[in-house]
């Protein structure tokens, strides 16, 4: 914890009193005692959380966020997911361990609960209050399979296995939406992407599997959060309006691109062609996007999808 309070968690003041630019503590006014305590307060709290506090809570935390290594780690990660499905179909064959079939069964299993959790009749159309009982099923079922994916398919040894599990299981419940605000969002979407990465570094995956981590285990999240959009009528998390590509998703337009790239027939224009969009949805994410955008937003395209 005292490594914490003299590295970057340092309120700027105390840097420069340190410095010797500005006066020691005993010497500041009141008000400026009271922040810097409040902020050693908050620093402490945030060493002493353990691995499943929530850490970016505003904007101070947000740049250090952007700083880190992991930032910088993930960016990269997604880059590389991008790299291994570029021009590549979904329909086309890729190396599928084990591991891969595992997950793409256990997202069609959940997107069999939405049959057995039938919306409510209620007089809002958005926020269907059944999706916190389906959210709630998967708040169950996840620590459960966080345990058996490690058994199965981890290594021999994961050092502090149950620590492990814990974190996976936030990050992988984190990824369907707010039971709470019964919203869904891009922050959601990256909390998978975030979750695959964990899955990676612990052993569970390997470089490898990334083809098939977009192709087949990306693609079926999207499928079953597309039925959870549209079932429960989830609100937009933090949407961007018409400067968005897609009011829920967004890492499907770059993995779609980089599925595209060079593609000999298939350009910029062609989201305006009904022919290519109904022929070619099934095998290129960007195009089913762009699909399931037009299918659920009423208004005129050219208005909604300013960025298109």
């Amino acid at each position: 914890m005292a490594g914490n309070l003299q590295g970057l968690t340092r309120a700027p003041w105390a840097v420069a009193a340190e410095e010797g630019g500005a006066a020691a503590p005993s010497a500041l006014t009141p008000a400026v005692q009271g922040l810097m305590l409040a902020e050693a307060r908050r620093a402490a709290a945030e060493a002493s959380a353990g691995p499943l506090s929530k850490r970016i809570n505003d904007q101070r935390s947000m740049q250090r966020w952007k700083q880190s290594t992991a930032h910088r780690e993930l960016l990269r990660y997604i880059s590389d997911l991008g790299d291994s499905v570029v021009g590549r179909r979904i329909s086309e064959e890729c190396e599928e361990r084990p591991i891969v079939a595992t997950l793409v069964a256990e997202f069609a299993a959940m997107s069999a609960w939405i049959d057995e959790i039938p919306p409510i009749q209620q007089s809002m159309r958005y926020g269907n209050k059944a999706f916190k009982t389906w959210h709630q099923r998967l708040a169950e079922r996840s620590p459960a399979l966080m345990e058996e994916l490690l058994e199965r398919h981890g290594p021999a040894h994961v050092e502090d296995a149950a620590v492990v599990a814990a974190e996976l299981n936030a990050y992988f419940v984190d990824s369907f939406g707010s039971a709470v605000r019964i919203d869904y969002g891009t922050g959601h979407e990256l909390a998978l992407i975030a979750w695959f990465y964990c899955l990676e570094k612990v052993g569970l995956l390997v470089p490898s599997d990334r083809a098939a981590l977009v192709l087949r285990v990306f693609q079926g999240y999207l499928t079953l959060m597309q039925r959870l959009q549209t079932t429960y009528w989830l609100e937009p998390a933090g949407s961007h309006g018409v400067w968005g590509l897609d009011d829920y998703q967004f890492l499907c337009f770059i993995f779609g691109a980089a599925q595209l790239v060079d593609h000999e027939l298939i350009t910029p224009n062609s989201i305006h062609d009904e022919e290519v969009l109904e022929k070619e949805k099934g095998d290129y994410m960007y195009l089913e996007a762009i699909s399931f955008v037009r299918k659920v937003r009423s208004a005129c395209w050219e208005i909604l999808t300013c960025y298109l």
